[in-house]
């Protein structure tokens, strides 16, 4: 009995979602116009002729070849070794039986591994319903005939799959789509259907939409940010940074909790965060810093005139620093940006200044909360001690401001400025798995960071 083989789909995110595709089988890429159904179908044959395959480019035309290889040049990945054999569009929608026999004897002759058709929904133009479901039929027992893997490009809407006959002979189904949000347009990739891989695996990946991007590099699509599998917490304490804090907060921050710092601007929550990150370094733990609105320089200089010198950690790589622009972030590309990075340096505690910049990029509030959601989730998997900051409105009374996503966090910390007395007040809102002291302790920002009164001032 022959058996599926599973093969590299010839671009390394997709791989990482599916594990391959299967071959021999039929794929349909389907989408409008401007989407990238034909750099991602080029990119995948171009990988495909670089690793050995004997590899067939069909387009459905009404470009000259030269004009086309011009177009395909501008591509960093494209390998112009697979061969091509273009069809006149308009002679293929006035002569769809001809244009069959035509497909028919170029992939006898050249015996593809790896076949694309671009597009393939301008064949049968002509036929009526019935007798376009019959050219279609006649086509697919061509395309199986060869061990091949078969590419088919569709200039479909969503709305048009269930319809279509190409549809119901596909093995699987690739949407992509655009979706203009604002002055930015997202592009997604649905996976509306795909046999032959693990059933447990089907369902999951069917039931989501990836964020991908396009550049002349080529085609990347972004996984959902997930916990690691299998993982135990260790609940042992480290040190907040902050002389007093951990006393508040039972003995220490628990190691893998996530930890909110919320207060008005001028509050000291970046010197929080600066100084929870350095007191870590000092201990030998690597360090990640996320920041919307600093760059790395700026946040150095900041650190040094507390008497913090982090160069030496960046320069080592025990510290790594991404500053991102809010308005221009894919949400999924930046989770997938913080986990590469605490891969490659094994960070043990992040600093992730400013959530509520957040907003610019994600105004969606469940979407927010599921981006967060998962980014707190994966950092526990990993047994990562993390601070988060956000701003607050004022209020009169510490402990009274409305804190937006504390449920999502372990700990909750406050930081209260008085404009009664303009002195600082801090006090643990929350915090889970230990036994916190829910006090008010006076707290000030020194040369060398932030202290707290010994004493307590409201219980």
């Amino acid at each position: 009995m022959e058996q599926l083989r599973t093969i590299s789909c010839g671009i390394e995110s997709l791989d990482k979602l599916l594990g391959g595709f299967r071959t021999p089988s039929t794929i349909l890429i389907a989408g409008t116009a401007g989407v990238g159904k034909t750099i991602l179908s080029l990119q995948m044959l171009s990988e495909a002729a670089r690793g050995g395959e004997k590899t067939l480019y069909i387009p459905i035309t009404t470009e000259k070849e030269h004009k086309l290889k011009m177009y395909h040049s501008t591509l960093d990945f494209f390998d112009g070794s697979f061969q091509v054999h273009a069809i006149n569009r308009q002679l293929s929608e006035k002569d769809p039986l001809t244009t069959l026999i035509d497909i028919g004897n170029v992939i006898e002759s050249v015996k593809p591994d790896r076949l694309v058709i671009d597009p393939i929904t301008p064949l049968g133009f002509g036929f009526v319903e019935q007798e376009r479901r019959r050219f279609f039929y006649t086509l697919d027992s061509i395309l199986q005939e060869r061990d091949m893997l078969t590419l088919l490009v569709g200039e479909l809407v969503r709305e048009e799959l269930h319809r279509s006959v190409v549809s119901h002979l596909s093995d699987g189904i690739i949407y992509l789509s655009r979706a203009d949000t604002d002055a930015r347009a997202d592009h997604h990739l649905e996976f509306i259907k795909m046999r032959g891989i693990d059933p447990g695996k089907r369902s999951e990946i069917t039931a989501c939409k990836y964020i991908y991007d396009i550049t002349s590099s080529g085609f990347t699509v972004y996984p959902r940010l997930k916990p690691e599998e299998d993982f135990r917490l260790d609940d042992s304490r480290v040190e907040a940074g902050i002389p007093g804090l951990d006393g508040m907060l039972g003995g220490g921050m628990i190691k893998y909790s996530s930890t909110l710092v919320a207060g008005r601007p001028g509050t000291g929550k970046k010197i929080f965060g600066l100084q929870f990150i350095h007191q870590g370094l000092q201990n030998g733990e690597p360090g990640l810093i996320i920041t919307f609105e600093d760059s790395p320089h700026q946040l150095l200089m900041d650190a040094k005139r507390m008497g913090w010198d982090l160069m030496p950690y960046m320069e080592t790589g025990l510290l790594r620093f991404i500053c991102t622009n809010p308005g221009n972030m894919y949400p999924a590309e930046h989770s997938i940006r913080i986990k590469n990075n605490i891969e490659k340096t094994g960070a043990i505690r992040v600093f992730f200044e400013g959530i509520n910049s957040l907003e610019m990029s994600i105004p969606d509030h469940l979407k927010l909360r599921s981006y967060l959601h998962s980014l707190t989730s994966y950092l526990k998997s990993k047994n990562i001690t993390s601070l988060f900051t956000t701003d607050t409105t004022s209020c009169d009374c510490p402990g009274d401001e409305m804190i937006d996503f504390a449920y999502l966090m372990d700990s909750v910390v406050v930081l209260h400025s008085s404009t009664v007395n303009s002195r600082m007040y801090m006090n643990v809102t929350k915090s889970r798995g230990t036994k916190h002291k829910n006090a008010v302790k006076e707290y000030s920002i020194t040369e060398e960071g932030i202290k707290l009164r010994t004493d307590t001032l409201l219980i």
